[in-house]
């Protein structure tokens, strides 16, 4: 039985980083420029000359820089994980304003 919830929770988590189309390193990039008063089509911009295969959409950068993301902890090193926590109440907060 527990291995069958784990295998759940293991499929929605793939399903989720999947239909996301970004990044942990998008994500935290696209949070620090928010923090910086950045345009989310100034930020789209300067991310894909940086990287040009990437796969993030303008839509995407648009709801990440709400804040309407999620990273799971198993997906970075556990000083990026605190970072993404930190810069994520940092956005919700520049937003509540």
């Amino acid at each position: 039985m527990n291995s069958k919830l784990n295998e759940k929770k293991l499929e929605k988590f793939e399903k989720r980083k999947n239909e996301r189309h970004s990044t942990p390193e998008e994500i935290l990039f696209i949070f620090e420029k928010t923090l910086e008063d950045w345009r989310p089509i100034k930020i789209y911009n300067v991310w894909i000359q940086k990287n040009p295969s990437t796969k993030i959409t303008k839509k995407d950068v648009d709801n990440i820089s709400n804040g309407n993301v999620r990273i799971e902890p198993n997906e970075v090193s556990k000083e990026d994980y605190e970072k993404y926590q930190t810069l994520r109440n940092a956005v919700y907060e520049k937003h509540k304003k």
